[in-house]
């Protein structure tokens, strides 16, 4: 019990931090860049939020502000959106923040059909680093077993959640 509350002690101090980040005037810049044909909407760099840690947290140096990002991307507060490898670089990788609703504070257990969207949506982005790890294509070939009969809504949903992020 003792270690369950020190772990959501965590996540709560983990989370203010976050909100602070999220400040339209003092954090983290977020922007909408352009892409190759596209705009990618409400994104900041690795370097932008390492620049920010620095700033406005008591850190000994960019190492453990890496550190510190590392950990945070690692329970789910913000997200790389070109990979699907949760760690942060101190570079131009655009990130995205987390919907507060999916932090891990609120114990949030995505359901199969979440999960069957998200790994469509992972096998409609035909980047190589984004193929799907053997396990994922054998949890794909599960859920499209169990889903058969409304397969195509979750197909559906996850065509359109893509085109919002690559638009």
């Amino acid at each position: 019990k003792l270690f369950s509350s020190l772990f959501i002690i965590s996540l709560l101090k983990m989370e203010q931090i976050v909100e602070r980040m999220q400040d339209e005037q003092t954090g983290v810049p977020v922007k909408t860049v352009k892409s190759f044909m596209s705009k990618i909407p409400s994104v900041f760099t690795g370097s932008d939020l390492i620049n920010w840690m620095m700033r406005n947290l008591d850190l000994e140096d960019q190492q453990e502000a890496l550190h510190l990002a590392n950990l945070m991307a690692a329970h789910g507060y913000f997200f790389p959106i070109d990979d699907h490898v949760l760690t942060v670089k101190n570079d131009s990788t655009f990130y995205r923040f987390q919907t507060p609703y999916f932090w891990p504070s609120n114990c949030w257990e995505p359901e199969n059909t979440d999960y069957a969207v998200y790994l469509c949506k992972r096998t409609m982005q035909n980047k190589t680093r984004l193929e799907l790890a053997d396990y994922e294509a054998e949890n794909l070939a599960r859920l499209q077993k169990m889903f058969s009969r409304k397969w195509e809504f979750i197909f559906m949903q996850a065509e359109a959640q893509a085109k919002y992020v690559f638009q």
